[in-house]
């Protein structure tokens, strides 16, 4: 088996708190793989368009305060942030002695990370953004990044910082098979199972995937553990996944091309990281 090679990752950053877990995780990734990592902060513009209108006003976290704010100070705040996240960026960078880039774009978040991506290997980012959704809930970009990217993208959840023991979805398409062959990119130093979730319509079809993973995985050492889905149902996906509580789940996304609905609700109920592969 052929592992799949990780040499870009881009992390999308904006000072929110998953973002700084999602940088961290980039960093030691990187590292471990010998990759560039690539930080993006992109100004909204959708964002500066908003406060033109003469009754934008901007409410405080923690304050009850209501006050006016206009382009300049938010493009001013906006120029902060960015400058904080290069920091914090090319400290991570040193400290593991990382090739890095850093750059600033003004646009649509969604259409410009989106562009960016096709550059990179991997794209990691947090699940909410600077928004208050919770940690149940998916920022709109996410939702658009999931539907649309084509390749690997690791959705991060704010709680669960290090996604080293990954676990995959196996369905026989060829992004499962992608999904299999990147999943020692995640593995720990010394972990050799791998939790596989077999997802089939009949028992044949289950022991030819059993077959086909033990063939792949028998290459590389690692020793899979499997688990019968019989259902693609996002909860019932979500409940064994839960209950493993490690991760990041490895998603073939080929299945539920047509019903990205589905592949957004399947993210949205797992409690740790996903990548879902294309």
């Amino acid at each position: 088996m052929t592992e799949l090679s990780i040499r870009r990752i881009l992390v999308a950053l904006d000072a929110s708190s998953s973002c700084l877990a999602g940088l961290k995780t980039a960093a030691d990734l990187a590292a471990r793989l010998g990759a560039e990592l690539a930080g993006l902060f992109i100004e909204d513009i959708d964002l500066l368009r908003a406060v033109e209108f003469p009754f934008a006003r901007e409410c405080g976290f923690f304050t009850p305060e209501v006050r006016r704010v206009n382009t300049q100070q938010l493009e001013g705040q906006m120029r902060a942030q960015a400058e904080q996240m290069r920091r914090i960026l090319a400290a991570a960078a040193a400290e593991r002695r990382l090739k890095w880039s850093f750059k600033i774009i003004r646009g649509s978040v969604s259409r410009e990370l989106l562009s960016a991506g096709t550059d990179a290997d991997l794209i990691i980012m947090g699940r909410s953004g600077r928004s208050l959704l919770g940690p149940r809930r998916l920022g709109s970009t996410v939702r658009e990044i999931i539907a649309r990217r084509s390749g690997l993208t690791l959705i991060l959840h704010q709680t669960v910082a290090r996604p080293d023991h990954p676990m995959v979805v196996y369905d026989g398409t060829d992004s499962a098979r992608k999904a299999l062959n990147a999943a020692g990119a995640f593995m720990a130093k010394g972990v050799r199972d791998l939790r596989v979730y077999l997802l089939a319509d009949t028992k044949a079809q289950a022991q030819q995937y059993r077959e086909e993973v033990t063939e792949t995985l028998g290459k590389t050492g690692r020793k899979p553990r499997f688990r019968l889905l019989i259902s693609s149902n996002p909860s019932v996906i979500a409940h064994y996944v839960n209950l493993e509580s490690t991760g990041p789940l490895l998603l073939p996304g080929e299945r539920w091309k047509t019903k990205e609905d589905e592949l957004i609700e399947i993210v949205k109920a797992i409690e740790g990281p996903v990548l879902v592969v294309k």
